[in-house]
């Protein structure tokens, strides 16, 4: 024979049974036989169950349902819904799957999940790949070293083990459980890029900047090659800082000796084989720039230097200035009878820039140190000027007086020596 239809086989026993709308049985490629726990159809050849028209067909057990077959070739197990590919449902969830990913659809009311079992050496794996490669990317985790790994454009992108979250390909990076090692190789723009929609600075341009118009903060390597820490920060406002630390404690330290600890700490060392040890005494430990020029320099042994090419004070006097300072500031001021006679105030401190100004421009108490230094050795000077002067008068008078062997011998009792 060469095809037998069955528009309607019906076998049921008191446990289980199966419901099938037609049965096609083809040069006897199909054998269906009764049997005590249902009815068992036995296939030698490629076997066709099918519905006469588009309708659903229905597998079920028990008198429950199981498996549905609908005429547009999609599958459900666990209910009539035709939602996905294939869908399974243990409990309706009442979410509809996405468009893009209908394929396969798995719901339950509570926690929903699929196991991928693997041996304890083996590894469970996620694949996605298109027509030029079937894995250009991956989900893995292997058992054998206990990795969660994803895996993108076939470059080992994240990898998760002993709770640490690495990148570039890390297995065993330098941090503890809960810390993240990124590794970006041999690149050289940033590592790590902080942005945000409300920023838009402009600045995207100039040696070794890679930030785009939102980014606000950046890190990456000083020198391509040699390394260093580069931390980065954007701002498009005006008085808004673009970097800035801040230090929290309950219980600051008081000492003020070289086992100091501050709030904030910038602390500097040098290779020693392959641990570190102090910089040397003439060696810069922390230095100030504007841009390309240096001009502030903290060095091993504790000495501040600065850039001194601004301009001195030589039309003032600079004792004078000095004074005016301890007046205007008024704390631990000693009066005296000279005060008086100080030409300078407030203003003309703020106005050379010895002290700053606030935005309303009222001179306020921040003092220039480096001007203050500057001004204290311009006073110095000034003094042993006038110094040498008195003496030189005194020298003429003594010569009038008393003759100029009488004046000489003067001098050098005193132990006096004039420039000239």
């Amino acid at each position: 024979m060469s095809e037998i239809r069955v528009d309607t086989v019906s076998e049921k026993t008191s446990a289980n049974g199966v419901s099938i709308d037609s049965v096609i049985l083809k040069d006897g490629a199909v054998d269906v036989q009764g049997v005590s726990d249902g009815i068992i159809l036995d296939a030698d050849n490629d076997t066709t169950i099918s519905s006469d028209t588009d309708d659903r067909i229905d597998f079920k057990a028990g008198g429950s349902d199981i498996v549905h077959i609908f005429g547009n070739g999609n599958v459900s197990i666990g209910t009539t819904d035709d939602n996905a590919k294939l869908q399974i449902r243990k409990a309706d969830s009442s979410v509809s799957p996405n468009s893009d990913a209908d394929e396969l659809f798995i719901e339950n009311d509570g926690n929903t999940g699929i196991t991928i079992g693997s041996s304890t050496t083996g590894t469970g794996n996620i694949h996605f790949g298109d027509s030029g490669d079937n894995d250009r990317a991956l989900i893995s985790y292997s058992h054998n070293t206990d990795h969660m790994t994803i895996t993108h454009e076939g470059d080992e992108s994240f990898v998760m083990g002993g709770g640490r979250t690495q990148t570039g390909g890390e297995t065993s990076g330098d941090v503890s459980a809960g810390g993240l090692c990124l590794n970006m190789g041999a690149n050289d723009a940033q590592i790590l890029s902080f942005k945000s929609s409300d920023i838009d600075h402009g600045i995207t341009s100039g040696t070794g900047n890679n930030a785009e118009t939102d980014t606000y903060g950046s890190i990456k390597k000083v020198d391509s090659n040699n390394g260093g820490c580069k931390l980065s920060g954007y701002t498009e406002g005006s008085s808004v800082m673009a970097i800035e630390l801040f230090g929290y404690t309950t219980t600051p330290d008081s000492a003020f000796s070289v086992s100091s600890q501050g709030i904030v700490q910038i602390r500097a060392v040098e290779k020693s084989g392959s641990s570190y040890t102090g910089v040397g005494n003439d060696d810069n430990m922390f230095a100030v720039k504007n841009d390309g020029s240096t001009k502030f320099i903290v060095r091993g042994d504790g000495d501040i230097g600065h850039d001194g090419s601004a301009s001195a004070f030589d039309e003032y006097e600079d004792a004078h200035l000095a004074r005016a300072l301890d007046l205007s500031h008024g704390n631990g001021v000693i009066d005296s009878k000279f005060d008086q006679f100080v030409k300078y105030n407030h203003e003309d401190l703020a106005k050379i820039g010895l002290v700053g100004r606030e935005k309303d421009g009222t001179p306020n108490h921040f003092i220039n140190i480096t001007g203050f230094q500057r001004l204290h050795n311009g006073a110095i000077w000034q003094q042993y000027e006038k110094h040498q002067r008195l003496a030189e008068a005194v020298y003429e008078m003594a010569k009038e007086v008393l003759g100029e062997d009488k004046a000489n011998a003067i001098l050098e009792k005193h132990d006096i020596k004039l420039l000239n």
